[in-house]
């Protein structure tokens, strides 16, 4: 360990000759809340304390004929003067390499790469400039320097202390490699998660292998729409951050009930909220998906506009009306991505919408022949629809009395037991029969 401490007493040198040059810049520079929530000179007046304790023989040790850190900040033509630039976090970096090499064991590596880390990711990385390429340049240059610093030292063992150097030198590029990976799997992450928040997974995951998705013509989904009555009146009197926020705790709930039911959103437009079941993944239970979806909306905006009336607010009835039938699905777009939906399904769906009544829900009647052995539908009757004549509608009221679970709480109110074992093998291909 004489050869470590050696070579850490020497390179200590540059570094406390550094601390001390840093301690002497402009207190502009110098007494300014900046990394890590402190002062570049609270930080440096530690790290000089922390590497007078581990090497106390720097006390007395000669000054160095030149500045080890000025010449590598010029080697790196960094755009800032050595002068007007704190290097506060290298710093605590660098004591961190000393303390390294003068241990030099695994717990001591460890540690290294440990408090490193911790370092780097408190760096503001978003920052222009801010690459790998640079931080290995950087080091390349750094390690280049101490071995000048090395070779000009008598009487040691040139080639053991390199190697020493060296050893270190790759623990560092090591961590960088880590930081920076562990920044790039965070930011595909992230891409991943808005591409998810565009696009079904199935669909994102297409476009990202063939650069394209194909349409495709799905025979069975159901489309649910619904809309507020009263909105363009009401909306007249809110400010427009007012009326954002009423519509996003509306289209917030609804984005929870739809995600527990497994329904795809397709699109918002002004106040009418659009998503289907059987989209793009399909299933057996689509149907039944969208009425117990619908029944959770009613129900969740029936409560909200009851609060919102007795508080004296203006608020807003919801429609709500779904159809089943074929459809074709796709993603339009070449820059911004859209998932979406086609067919004479969507038109009907958006009539028995348009044509409900505030507060209920509205289906047609190839719904009603889905749903009526589970749940409780009051006919409406041939309600004519814009340009569709006059079509046979039905209130979905609520599961039939045999299928409810009885809770109060709103969103518990979706089946009991033996209701989601009939859905479970109605997933796995049963066929719902009357008794």
């Amino acid at each position: 360990m004489k050869l470590n401490r050696a070579v850490c007493l020497e390179i200590g040198k540059h570094f406390l000759d550094h601390l001390d040059m840093e301690l002497k810049k402009d207190s502009s520079v110098m007494d300014v809340i900046a990394f890590d929530h402190k002062t570049p000179r609270e930080i440096t007046e530690k790290v000089r304390a922390d590497l007078i304790a581990l090497l106390p023989e720097l006390t007395t040790a000669r000054t160095p004929d030149y500045n080890l850190f000025l010449r590598w900040w010029e080697k790196n033509e960094f755009i800032y003067e050595y002068q007007s630039f704190a290097l506060e976090s290298y710093n605590i970096i660098f004591f961190y390499r000393i303390q390294c090499i003068l241990e030099w064991s695994r717990e001591s590596i460890e540690k290294f790469h440990t408090e490193t880390l911790e370092v780097f990711e408190k760096f503001d990385y978003k920052r222009p400039g801010f690459a790998v390429s640079d931080f290995l340049n950087y080091e390349n240059n750094m390690r280049e320097l101490l071995r000048e610093i090395i070779l000009s030292m008598p009487q040691i063992d040139h080639t053991q202390a390199w190697d020493l150097i060296y050893s270190q030198s790759k623990n560092y590029q090591a961590v960088v490699n880590e930081f920076f990976e562990k920044i790039l799997q965070n930011a595909l992450q992230d891409s991943e998660r808005l591409l998810h928040n565009i696009l079904p997974v199935k669909i994102a995951t297409e476009l990202k292998e063939k650069d394209r998705v194909e349409p495709v013509h799905i025979e069975s989904a159901t489309v649910l729409f619904t809309d507020f009555k009263g909105f363009t009146q009401l909306s007249e009197q809110m400010s427009p951050t007012q009326l954002i926020k009423e519509l996003d705790e509306c289209f917030s709930i609804f984005d929870t009930i739809i995600e527990k039911y497994n329904l795809e959103k397709i699109k918002t437009i002004g106040d009418s909220y659009m998503c289907a079941g059987g989209v793009p993944e399909q299933n057996k239970t689509h149907t039944i998906d969208c009425a117990l979806a619908a029944l959770e909306m009613r129900d969740a905006m029936n409560k909200l506009y009851r609060q919102k009336v007795s508080s004296g607010k203006p608020f807003w009835q919801v429609r709500i009306g779904f159809h089943t039938g074929d459809l074709t699905a796709g993603v339009i777009g070449t820059k911004k991505f859209s998932y979406d939906i086609w067919g004479d399904t969507v038109n009907t769906a958006s009539r028995m919408e348009s044509s409900g009544l505030p507060g209920q829900v509205n289906v047609s009647k190839e719904v009603f022949e889905k749903l009526h052995l589970l749940f409780q539908l009051t006919p409406r009757g041939a309600i004519a629809a814009k340009n569709k004549g006059e079509i046979e509608m039905y209130v979905l009221e609520d599961l039939k009395a045999k299928y409810k679970n009885n809770s109060v709480d709103i969103s518990q109110k979706s089946g009991n037991a033996e209701f989601w074992e009939i859905h479970k093998k109605l997933e796995n291909g049963a066929r719902l029969q009357a008794k």
